[in-house]
């Protein structure tokens, strides 16, 4: 069976395979309507999953896609095309009927208040579908679910490499605290060493919603006058793609002074919720991590708050590697 651990966020998915393969890509699906006019687009990813075409990822935000986040802790209707993506890539080419089990992750407020994600697991395992992709057609089997809470992965991607070994210093950091920047949560776990073994604190553990970085895209589209609309897609695709600057009619408009400001506004408005929750907790862990897909924008802003704070290495697939550690040490 293969496994694959996908981290399905309302910003991006990330997804890695225990051979360390990985995919990044935005969280945007677009139902493939087009004109066989220039014939089939060589950008990624364009998809037939049960027959049906679909444009996902940076391709389907060029087609005019948007992201379709759903109601607060509910999990992502779309997830099935998603993983339909990964197991297809991610899986051996020369496997056509791949069985495959899937280790996914939910916000940490999303995992308690969804019973661990039971009802995503009865709805996923035993799945089967059809895939073709790159000239290539999978039958796909789902026979195993587990999920897990975000952050939480990242914790043990900190402790463990990919195949469950511990990394050198491991026993070190034992005691840590970790705050995960996410595009839509931020979910900060908290674990103490007690008889040199891991504890998860539920007291210090929490997600803080609707503080993610597309407050920071927000602030930056409020602030900007382009001299023509922006959307989000617009000022996201700036910042990470285009050296924060956005072309249009009228020229060439710098972000750059936007973004900072939006950066560390969000970073301070975190900060100072994490330390209303925490209280004068926050100051009893030596270990302090940042981490997720917004851990290097707003680390020289929120490192201001936490002088011991550190990026975690590996910061974007941490999460979904260690959901791999823990299907492995289960």
């Amino acid at each position: 069976m293969n496994l694959i651990s996908i981290d399905i966020g309302n910003g991006y998915i990330k997804a890695v395979n225990q051979a360390a393969e990985t995919l990044h890509f935005p969280t945007v699906i677009k139902p493939n309507t087009d004109k066989d006019i220039m014939g089939v687009s060589h950008n990624q990813y364009s998809i037939k999953i049960d027959g049906q075409a679909y444009f996902i990822g940076n391709l389907a935000i060029a087609k005019r896609g948007t992201r379709q986040w759903q109601s607060s802790k509910a999990v992502n209707g779309d997830t099935p095309y998603y993983l339909a993506l990964c197991a297809h890539i991610l899986t051996p080419e020369e496997e056509t009927h791949p069985e495959i089990g899937i280790c996914l992750g939910l916000p940490y407020s999303y995992y308690t208040s969804l019973d661990r994600g039971a009802a995503l697991i009865k709805e996923l395992t035993g799945k089967q579908i059809k895939t073709e992709y790159a000239g290539t057609k999978k039958e796909i089997t789902i026979s195993h679910v587990s999920v897990y809470p975000q952050g939480v992965g990242a914790y043990f991607s900190n402790l463990y490499d990919i195949n469950g070994k511990p990394k050198k210093g491991a026993e070190d950091k034992i005691k840590a605290l970790f705050i995960d920047i996410g595009f839509r949560t931020v979910d900060v776990v908290a674990f103490e060493s007690l008889n040199n073994t891991f504890e998860l604190i539920q007291e210090n553990s929490f997600s803080l919603e609707e503080y993610g970085m597309f407050q920071a895209v927000n602030e930056v589209i409020k602030k900007t006058d382009a001299g023509i609309e922006l959307t989000a897609n617009d000022v996201e695709f700036a910042l990470q793609n285009n050296h924060s600057k956005v072309d249009s009619m009228y020229g060439t408009t710098d972000l750059s002074s936007y973004e900072a400001e939006a950066y560390e506004q969000l970073a301070q408005q975190i900060a100072t919720l994490i330390n209303i929750r925490l209280s004068g907790q926050i100051q009893r862990y030596k270990n302090i991590y940042l981490t997720g897909g917004g851990a290097k924008k707003l680390y020289p802003y929120i490192s201001k708050a936490y002088p011991n704070i550190e990026i975690q290495d590996d910061c974007i697939f941490c999460n979904a590697k260690g959901y791999l550690v823990l299907e492995s040490t289960r």
